[in-house]
């Protein structure tokens, strides 16, 4: 047949639409509130950083993690059902994600990096695993939210039962959600110190009304758990006061916050589409912490630390 006799046919053309972006509360929103212009050049341009030290450490933390609670329920191994990983258990978990890392150019920066990692996690599982271990409900798990012009997408480390623990008032599950921290608890009396706190607080925020959204209703606590305070000498056969701390969403002063929170997540979104529509990437107002600018390739340039870094030979 000829391409004459399609002449006539008139083809509707199929309406574009602008897909929603998705944000995440760590990846997108705290990035870009703690340097804008280290998140547009990384993040949105597609930078590659010269230094993973960080990733690598807070990766290999929680990848080992939930290894420990997959090794606990028989996931890996159905023969190790109800079992506590040994010391052995946790260094060849360590390094299987280790030797993954690798894979992909991401390594600790020193050998000692690497040797505190690998404590902090034997000791995590000698003090938490009989009491977390059996009440853990599921790791790694993925929310999201379609919210009017995005998608908002959060992870939560552990979702734990806790239903033993007495009756749970209406419209809370007896569930608390656990965030691990590959970090020490914040030095709250410094300006600095207290916005990380801040922002580790909005995140458990965020992730406390994705769960709402997902199940109905609110997790009754959620749980920051700061791994690097069990790095002492001598070593804690107990858990450190410093290495836990709880939000309570029955509280009705959290559950003003949670919508407080939603609403600053909203805002941000708007700021870094602008941002994103006029590829503009400013710094923060208020310098960073210096460990965030000591592994920043932009730091030679930046209008606020540039002094603090002068150029040297590599």
């Amino acid at each position: 047949m000829s391409w004459r006799a399609f002449r006539q046919v008139q083809i509707q053309e199929r309406e574009r639409r602008r897909l929603k972006e998705k944000y995440s509360a760590t990846g997108d929103i705290i990035a870009y509130l703690i340097c804008p212009r280290q998140y547009g050049f990384f993040k949105i341009r597609k930078y590659q950083p010269a230094h993973l030290v960080q990733i690598w450490y807070g990766t290999i933390i929680h990848q080992v993690l939930d290894k420990f609670h997959m090794h606990y329920k028989g996931l890996l191994d159905p023969a190790t059902s109800g079992q506590i990983p040994t010391d052995d258990d946790v260094e060849r978990y360590f390094m299987a994600v280790e030797n993954s890392l690798l894979t992909k150019g991401v390594r600790p920066i020193n050998r000692a990096v690497r040797d505190t990692a690998l404590k902090v996690l034997k000791i995590f599982n000698r003090i938490e695993a009989r009491t977390l271990y059996p009440q853990v409900i599921d790791t790694e798990c993925k929310f999201s939210s379609d919210r009017r012009n995005y998608i908002l997408e959060g992870r939560v480390d552990v979702l734990r039962d806790v239903s033993s623990s007495g009756r749970t008032p209406s419209g809370y599950a007896p569930v608390e959600i656990w965030d691990y921290k590959g970090t020490h608890f914040p030095d709250t009396q410094s300006a600095e110190g207290q916005r990380k706190f801040e922002r580790f607080i909005f995140q458990m925020l965020v992730y406390a009304e994705l769960y709402r959204e997902k199940y109905g209703d609110y997790p009754v606590k959620g749980v920051l758990y700061f791994m690097n305070e069990l790095y002492t000498d001598p070593e804690p056969i107990s858990r450190p006061s410093q290495a836990i701390y709880e939000i309570d969403f029955r509280d009705p002063l959290n559950l003003r916050r949670i919508q407080e929170a939603m609403n600053m997540f909203d805002s941000t979104v708007e700021n870094i589409e602008r941002d994103k529509e006029r590829d503009r990437w400013n710094p923060p107002q208020e310098p960073p912490d210096d460990e965030t600018c000591d592994i920043c390739d932009l730091r030679w340039s930046c209008p606020l630390r540039r002094d603090n870094y002068p150029m040297r030979y590599p």
